[in-house]
């Protein structure tokens, strides 16, 4: 940046910095994002069920969308999907069509999420406040 601005650059000049800045916050946000996300895989397949291991296994992440200024990702179970919600949330046991009992649910989805979420938060500060 120059040591001295004329009037009539101020605006440009303060527009240039400011498109900068904006695009080294996303990008250390993404990066953000990217690491909270590998850390909640880490978390669910920490606290995941195991009988056979390849629900447990099977937790992946994936970028589902990126640009310039956003990123999502989703993170599955690739092995065993229709597992996941019966697993968090409990489910009915059926023998010959009637309920011969109750499972319940073993909390390590949400937990998981929620840990990242704060996570993320953190990280979000600070690449603001850089």
């Amino acid at each position: 940046m120059r040591k001295s601005i004329r009037p009539e650059e101020l605006a440009v000049v303060i527009a240039a910095e400011l498109s900068q800045y904006s695009q080294e916050v996303t990008d250390r946000i993404k990066q953000s994002v990217q690491e909270a996300a590998e850390e909640c895989v880490k978390d669910i397949k920490a606290a995941a069920p195991r009988k056979s291991g390849k629900y447990k296994r099977g937790w992946r992440m994936k970028v589902v969308f990126e640009n310039a200024e956003d990123i999502r990702i989703k993170i599955y179970n690739s092995a065993k999907p229709q597992l996941a919600h019966l697993l968090e949330f409990g489910h009915d046991i059926m023998k010959k069509g009637r309920k011969a009992g109750y499972v319940d649910g073993i909390t390590h989805i949400y937990s998981a999420e929620q840990k990242a979420a704060e996570v993320l938060e953190k990280k979000a500060k600070v690449a603001v406040k850089r």
